[in-house]
């Protein structure tokens, strides 16, 4: 993907999305709790850091964990539940 441009949203008071556009109307969209980060920058480097572990995870062997069917939402939920158990 060619990174054409990146945006920062505050999309509720606690979580942020970082949008990575490329060429070709690609996007790449990464939220995060608004706790994680303090700035645009840190936000993009976190939103970064993110993506290269799920690259490395990607192509690492092993079992992989997955929730066909589930949305977004439904999958940070869960995560958030299993925090909290």
């Amino acid at each position: 993907m060619h990174l054409v441009r990146t945006n920062v949203a505050r999309t509720t008071e606690a979580t942020v999305t970082v949008e990575f556009h490329g060429e070709g109307n690609e996007l790449v969209a990464v939220r995060m709790s608004a706790d994680s980060v303090s700035s645009d920058d840190d936000a993009i480097a976190f939103a970064a850091q993110m993506l290269e572990d799920l690259r490395i995870a990607a192509t690492t062997p092993g079992p992989a964990t997955t929730r066909e069917g589930a949305s977004i939402d439904e999958m940070l939920a869960a995560e958030e539940a299993m925090k909290s158990s």
